[in-house]
């Protein structure tokens, strides 16, 4: 509970950071980290037209609400908000925000984001969320992939939201961690769009902040309600341009979002097309350009909806229409462009629509250019036109994936059409224009028209180029995309096979290795006792020695020494050791020998940069571990480095001063900081104390082993060599 008690202004000290204005409380607008105003223009608007197309105020959730400044404002405008905030402190100042203004309709809580999306809220409680500048920590904290899920949860509860998100190119500690689109996080939304960019105080790099909806659009200043919405632009498109274009149709608007791709054909495309729609070409039908723009990932456009239905869908669907009037009326369309030299690059049945005014209309403007970019090299776009004139004809449209037939001739289409045609193919091909074509199509000669047989050749000819380019095209595309496949299968086979290859080495390795240690161990505890025996024999005999130096006895005046009675089978036991000794150290030389040998071999050397990829791609798969060990060399840093830099501020006080304003501003870093002082102080408090705890070595006596092998051998790498190595040197 708060204290009502307390002040604003004690409340506003005790915050980690100032980071939004006060709420009617311009004596703190100073201490603001960010000007909210701007976005607060952009939240409003959206806040407003929802608003008024539902006939209701809106309930809102804002997440990540800091010092309310966006919650009071809407709730000012009559919106029902639910705020929360992880921040004890910012949640205080919000509640005696409310309290000073209740007679605003605004609730704020301390909690986590996470468990807000996935428990507390329902599916359509809310209607707008707003979340400026707070899912990079999330990523930051939980990875993309968890945030990816959150908006999917989010994006099935709540309609309509705002975001700001920040860049992987911000120089912070969590950049790193970001999507390189941020976009990505909101992709489950069916329409988002990029607002504008806003600064921030802690970089000169900019935020974007983006609106996402699955019901509403809004671009610019414009808003409207999603009727439909395809991914596709026709019924045949296989996403040839990739799943990155967005069509949405809206009362009489088409709204167009054109993601980037890696061709960069999205961008040109959309720009073509709205250079195209500002061009004045007299007698050409088209619709009306009302707005366009770009962003770095994001292309847009809206304009005027052409009432009809795409020829296409007529000829799928076994629609009746008049094919003479299509022609026609293509033609006149075609020339119109022809004349004004321009070219539409894709004339195909989904870039004709037969309007609801009965008027034919080319759509596609993007791919109408001054430059000849389809069809044939005799002919320019003739006889490719020809073909749809052909599909229009017979309504039926050629096979897909055989864009071009091998022949044509005036003799391929229904007999009314052969007149007229047959008039075109008696022309000479330099004659050869849309507009020759279409006077043909509107003034046919009654008179039958015999094809010059150079003619009928030469269209042959220039369709068979055409087809056999086309075809080659077409296989060069196959071939490349199999070469790339195929690429990609062998190296995948590769690393297949270097992953079963290296695994097989290290397993043989560790086998090898596995097996010497085994035998080696048991060769070293034999060692150990039958030295052990020898020493205790040692022992042994000086004490009978001891006990016997003092007896003496005398024979002709000459003293001897009495023998002991033991110390021929003293003498005989030693020597039975040492031979089992001996005998042992040739079983370690012979596997001193054997390992050596395994290090010497080819296939060990060949091997030995598989071994070496192997387990560095183990190490990149497991980023956890790589992670801690990454982290334990800072923190092992950290403890030098932390109390070098504190007493070397310490020493400057105008360095400390501004040193404590920033951690002041930021007391997560001051506690970590600070721990980490005390941290270090008790570790060297404590390090005598584990320095006085030293593990016992263990030696062995096998001097004459050691002597033989004291040369490293050439040639050994000792990156190669194994745990078994140190045993031996």
């Amino acid at each position: 509970m708060i204290n009502q008690e307390q002040s604003i202004s004690t409340l506003v000290e005790k915050l980690p950071e100032v980071y939004q204005p006060i709420f009617k409380h311009p004596e703190f607008t100073a201490q603001a980290s960010r000007s909210c105003l701007d976005r607060l223009e952009k939240i409003s608007s959206v806040y407003q037209y929802i608003s008024k197309e539902k006939g209701r105020p809106l309930k809102v959730l804002d997440l990540g609400c800091a010092q309310g400044f966006f919650s009071l404002n809407l709730a000012e405008q009559g919106a029902i908000v639910t705020a929360i905030d992880y921040s004890q402190p910012n949640i205080d100042v919000c509640n005696k925000l409310a309290s000073e203004n209740n007679n605003l309709k605004v609730e704020f809580f301390l909690g986590s984001i996470e468990d807000v999306i996935n428990e507390r809220i329902m599916e359509g409680e809310y209607d707008l969320v707003l979340g400026l500048s707070v899912f990079h920590h999330l990523v930051y904290e939980h990875g993309a992939d968890f945030v990816f899920e959150l908006f999917q949860q989010l994006s099935l509860k709540v309609e309509t939201g705002i975001f700001e998100f920040a860049l992987n190119t911000e120089p912070l500690y969590w950049a790193d961690s970001q999507p390189k689109d941020p976009r990505k996080l909101i992709e489950y939304y069916s329409f988002s769009h990029y607002l504008s960019m806003y600064g921030t105080h802690l970089s000169s790099i900019e935020r974007p902040l983006f609106f996402a909806s699955n019901k509403y659009w809004h671009i610019e200043e414009m808003y409207g309600v999603i009727e439909t919405y395809m991914q596709r632009s026709h019924q045949l498109d296989n996403f040839y341009h990739g799943n990155n274009r967005r069509y949405f149709f809206s009362e009489n608007k088409t709204i167009k979002i054109f993601l980037d791709n890696e061709s960069g054909t999205n961008h040109k495309e959309i720009l073509n097309e709205s250079l195209f729609l500002q061009k004045e070409v007299e007698g050409f039908r088209k619709a009306e350009l009302i707005s366009y723009g770009n962003f770095e990932h994001e292309s847009w456009m809206v304009r005027t909806t052409i009432p009809g239905k795409l020829l296409l869908d007529a000829i799928i669907n076994n629609d009746s229409y008049d094919d003479e009037k299509i022609i026609s009326g293509l033609l006149e369309q075609v020339s119109i462009l022809e004349k004004n030299g321009l070219y539409h690059n894709d004339l195909r049945p989904w870039n004709i629509l037969i309007g609801d005014d009965g008027l034919i209309y080319i759509i596609d403007y993007g791919s109408i250019s001054s430059q000849v970019l389809d069809g044939d090299d005799l002919y320019g776009q003739l006889l490719s036109f020809l073909v749809l004139i052909k599909e229009i004809a017979q309504h039926r449209i050629r096979e897909q994936g055989s864009q071009r037939p091998p022949f044509i001739s005036p003799y391929d289409f229904p007999e009314k059409y052969q007149k007229c045609l047959s008039q075109v193919w008696a022309m000479p091909s330099q004659k050869w224009s849309f507009q020759s074509v279409e006077e043909a199509f509107i003034n046919p000669s009654d008179m039958q028209i015999e094809i010059p047989v150079s003619a009928m050749l030469e269209s042959h000819l220039s369709t068979t180029v055409n087809f056999l380019s086309w075809q080659l095209s077409q296989l060069q595309n196959d071939f490349s995309k199999k070469f790339v496949e195929l690429n990609f299968k062998i190296e995948k086979n590769n690393q297949l096979l270097i992953e079963k290859f290296s695994g097989i080495s290290d397993l043989e390795s560790e086998r090898m290795e596995k097996s010497y240690q085994e035998h080696f161990i048991k060769v070293k505890e034999k060692v150990e006792n039958l030295s052990s025996k020898i020493h205790d024999l040692n022992e042994e005999n000086k004490t009978h020695f001891s006990t016997m130096k003092n007896v003496i006895t005398e024979d002709d005046g000459q003293n001897s020494v009495v023998q002991n009675p033991n110390s021929q089978s003293f003498d005989r036991e030693k020597e039975i050791l040492n031979n089992e000794i001996n005998e042992l150290r040739h079983v370690a030389l012979h596997l001193r020998k054997e390992l050596d040998a395994v290090y010497d071999c080819n296939s060990w050397k060949i091997t030995y940069p598989f071994r070496i990829m192997s387990k560095s791609a183990r190490l990149l798969f497991k980023p956890h571990a790589l992670a801690s060990r990454i982290k334990a060399v800072l923190k092992k840093k950290s403890s030098k480095l932390v109390p070098a830099a504190k007493r070397f501020v310490e020493n400057r006080p105008l360095l400390k001063q501004r040193a404590m304003r920033f951690l002041n501003r930021h007391p997560g870093l001051k506690y970590k900081l600070k721990k980490r002082v005390n941290i270090v102080n008790i570790n060297k408090d404590s390090v005598s104390i584990f320095n006085k705890v030293n593990e016992p070595e263990i030696h062995i006596e096998h001097m004459e082993l050691n002597q033989t092998y004291s040369v490293k051998k050439s040639g050994v790498n000792e990156k190669q060599k194994s745990v078994l190595e140190s045993w031996l040197n």
